[in-house]
């Protein structure tokens, strides 16, 4: 094996240096530095990259932005930080995007739409360089109105005219409703908040109707709650009362914080999954392996989201051509203890 030939210099590395040692141009290396991996092979993107690991080059970027008048600013917002998966939605974007000497503002909007207009506005005065937002689902026409190179991330609004990356939400909830009712319970209730405030609840909502509709399911119920156990538990207790002794009900929580929610009612009610009702909930956070043998989920992939999302502003922000702008990654389904019927 031909052993592999690094430079080293006294001073610091130059993108002269990465070009000799990668053996190509280094408008080879700027167009790599760039983000524009379209234009080279999978085998010179990756020489390229272990060279500069190598050589540990680090690129003048303040120069650079000065030369191209770019400030190297890509600004986030999502709807709520302390919404479980979104630390992994925000490491996905910078994965892509901190090796290539962006810098990544991130801001959250609490689901607050006012703030989320603030944020929008406040980064574009910033000057940065494109945005991707996790919206709150109420500024649709404020978003589509945005001149500068825009991505949506997990969240969709109605039309979907902005690029955007989410999960097939419709899909796998068809493929939820499915397995609960196959599985052998007989009525299945789907928890979600209001879903008038978010396109994507409203997608997962409308599929599960269309589930137990077109399978001829029978006893489906489907609540708009109110954020809180107290509303949650209300409304298990009124499931419960109704349900008679041969049947089997299992509740779908659709959404993280619905789950959670949920299981603080069942805490205080003494309930048990499955022993009192199945359970199936939204995202494999670690909790959810933890409590009754594991909770059955719907994983969905945020990292790859955040990931693909980043990939396709910096297209938009390049201003590439033949741009996939909407793309659905798979979620898929795990099943545990919570939904297992004696």
């Amino acid at each position: 094996m031909k052993e592999k030939k690094i430079i080293k210099t006294d001073e610091k590395t130059t993108i002269a240096d990465v070009s000799k040692v990668a053996g190509v141009s280094k408008t080879t290396i700027s167009r790599y530095l760039n983000g524009k991996y379209q234009y080279m092979s999978l085998e010179t993107k990756e020489r390229i990259e272990q060279v500069i690991e190598d050589l540990n080059y680090r690129p003048n970027f303040l120069a650079r932005n000065l030369k191209s008048k770019k400030s190297g600013l890509i600004g986030v917002i999502v709807s709520d930080i302390k919404n479980y998966v979104m630390p992994l939605l925000i490491e996905g974007i910078m994965s892509h995007f901190i090796p290539l000497g962006y810098q990544v503002i991130v801001s959250s909007s609490g689901e607050n739409p006012k703030k989320e207009v603030e944020y929008v506005n406040s980064m574009i005065d910033r000057q940065v360089e494109g945005l991707i937002v996790n919206t709150s689902g109420s500024n649709d026409n404020f978003l589509k109105s945005q001149t500068i190179p825009l991505v949506l991330a997990d969240r969709t609004i109605i039309g979907n005219s902005i690029g955007t990356v989410t999960t097939n939400n419709n899909e796998i909830t068809k493929e939820t409703t499915k397995m609960l009712y196959e599985k052998g319970f007989t009525k299945v209730a789907l928890f979600l908040k209001d879903v008038t405030k978010s396109d994507v609840r409203n997608k997962r909502y409308k599929a599960f109707l269309e589930e137990a509709q077109n399978k001829g399911l029978h006893s489906e119920h489907i609540f708009s709650l109110e954020e809180g156990a107290e509303s949650y538990k209300k409304e298990l207790l009124s499931l419960l009362n109704k349900k008679s002794v041969c049947e089997k009900l299992a509740i779908f929580a659709a959404e993280p914080v619905s789950l959670l929610h949920l299981l603080e009612a069942m805490q205080e009610l003494n309930l048990e999954a499955p022993r009192d009702l199945g359970i199936l909930g939204y995202d494999d956070l670690v909790w959810t392996r933890l409590i009754w043998g594991g909770i059955s989920v719907v994983s969905q992939p945020f990292y790859e989201v955040g990931r693909e999302s980043a990939k396709l502003l910096l297209d938009k922000i390049n201003d590439e051509k033949n741009i996939v702008d909407y793309q659905e990654l798979k979620s898929k389904l795990i099943l545990r203890n919570s939904t297992l019927l004696s």
